[in-house]
């Protein structure tokens, strides 16, 4: 439907004008921000993306900070980058079940049938004692000596209740007996799923395609070369269809030490939609600190850049030369450096090297490609937007263009992320009198033309000296 009513603008661009008037002030307050990353944990949903807003969240929904699985990962590196949400997935290979303990009455019949709110390898322990009133049973579920969950009720039905209500655990099926008192039995048959394949990452890219805002992405450190190559492969098509996805990869450890195999990898990648991270900071891999990477190339303001700003880490595993610096920047490696003691990004490049059709060296820079990508975004939601119910007209293609200038572009402009030489209008090629193609009926054409705005990233000086 059509959005808010403004004094001035027609009622055929209403909806139009509020997407882009949402567009502008989600750039002005810095909300991009949307990162996704692929995991392994002992807890939480599985196959499927889950929107996390904090780390908080994150820490108790996949028990990230207990795990050592790559959940680990991604909580205590994801969140350093400052994303706005993280579009959380947690891998379960086919392998993954939930753990499961039977509760007996006297009878030694099924009182309860429960199991563990995800599939999971954590052991669960559950205590049936006598409550303080008249035929009433607590029921305490533990991990190791941590009381999780504690319930009570003087019938089946009300300990079924409250089982059902808590964090970790679900009644199956039930008898009418209550159970009878133990001094503790371990859940058992449970199965992380942590054994992942390509399959897995398959997956998570597939659930990935059909999400909307989505910034940047990594995977959970992983190096095998066939799942980055069909991620890279990936990452290709969906931007072609429209789904301006940043991937961020990065290598094993020995290429703290062997730099040029980071780069010679940059070379084959060579793609503005690949970020690659050559070396390692405070001994984590340089695939580990893609991890890091991806939610600040996420989350960096389209009038912001990243070379030269300061991680909050305290020491690169090898540091570079300036010869290594140079070589890593030409080849659309981003590293890692030391500067008065500072950890900082280097050159914020991706790995566009040697352009293609339509494209430039400018690029190359994360944020000309990030404010490109946003970009293309929203005027292709505008332009989805404008359609709907809208009479193929000169008068309403000019109406149209007119409101993506002044009300859009213009802000962009104001707020430096791209030059004030901007335009936007109907293509002349198809709409004109000397037009060289003939559209279809329902189809209209626009041109645009923009300039990025870089960083001032190189400062050159000449000095006088007077006697």
């Amino acid at each position: 439907m059509a959005g808010t009513y403004l004094e001035g603008v027609s009622k055929v661009l209403s909806g139009v004008y509020t997407l882009i008037k949402a567009a502008v002030t989600r750039i002005t307050v810095g909300t991009r921000g949307v990162v996704a990353y692929p995991f392994t944990s002992n807890w939480g949903p599985v196959n499927q993306i889950v929107d996390i807003g904090n780390e908080s969240d994150f820490r108790k929904m996949y028990n990230a900070d207990k795990t050592t699985l790559t959940a680990n990962l991604i909580y205590k590196l994801g969140f350093k980058g400052k994303p706005r949400l993280v579009k959380a997935y947690r891998m379960a290979a086919a392998a993954a079940a939930k753990a499961s303990v039977i509760l007996n009455d006297v009878n030694v019949a099924t009182s309860l049938s429960l199991e563990t709110l995800y599939p999971t390898n954590r052991v669960f322990t559950v205590v049936v004692k006598d409550g303080l009133t008249a035929g009433e049973k607590i029921i305490n579920i533990l991990e190791g000596s941590t009381l999780l969950a504690s319930v009570k009720g003087t019938t089946v039905t009300a300990l079924v209740t409250a089982l059902n209500a808590t964090d970790y655990v679900r009644v199956v099926s039930n008898g009418a007996n209550m159970p009878t008192n133990n001094a503790g039995i371990n859940f058992a048959g449970g199965n992380n799923g942590s054994t992942v394949t390509a399959t897995e990452y398959t997956a998570f890219m597939d659930a990935l395609e059909a999400e909307e805002g989505v910034n940047a992405f990594t995977l959970d450190a992983v190096t095998d070369t066939t799942i980055i190559d069909t991620t890279v492969t990936f990452t290709k098509r969906v931007r072609d269809e429209g789904l301006y996805l940043t991937f961020v990869n990065g290598g094993p450890t020995g290429w703290d030490t062997a730099p040029g195999d980071a780069n010679a990898k940059s070379l084959v990648f060579n793609s503005r939609a690949v970020v690659n991270v050559g070396n390692g900071v405070d001994g984590y891999t340089p695939a580990q600190a893609a991890v890091f990477v991806a939610a600040r190339v996420a989350a960096v303001a389209l009038n912001a850049g990243l070379t030269d700003e300061v991680t909050p880490f305290t020491a690169v595993n090898k540091k570079l030369t300036k010869t290594q610096r140079i070589a890593a920047k030409e080849a659309g490696t981003l590293v890692f450096v030391i500067e008065n003691g500072q950890v900082l990004i280097d050159e914020a490049v991706n790995t566009l090297t040697t352009p293609g059709e339509g494209e430039s060296k400018e690029f190359s820079k994360i944020r000309v490609s990030n404010a490109l990508d946003q970009i293309a975004t929203d005027l292709e939601n505008f332009g989805n937007e404008f359609k709907k119910g809208r009479s193929n007209t000169d008068e309403a293609r000019q109406t149209f263009a007119a409101a993506v200038e002044t009300d859009y572009l213009a802000g962009l402009a104001t707020l430096e992320v791209i030059q004030p030489d901007y335009s936007y209008e109907p293509d002349a090629d198809y709409h004109s009198e000397n037009s060289v193609f003939k559209p279809g009926i329902d189809e209209a054409y626009f041109a645009a033309a923009v300039t990025p705005v870089d960083s001032m990233e190189k400062i050159y000086q000449k000095i006088g000296v007077n006697f």
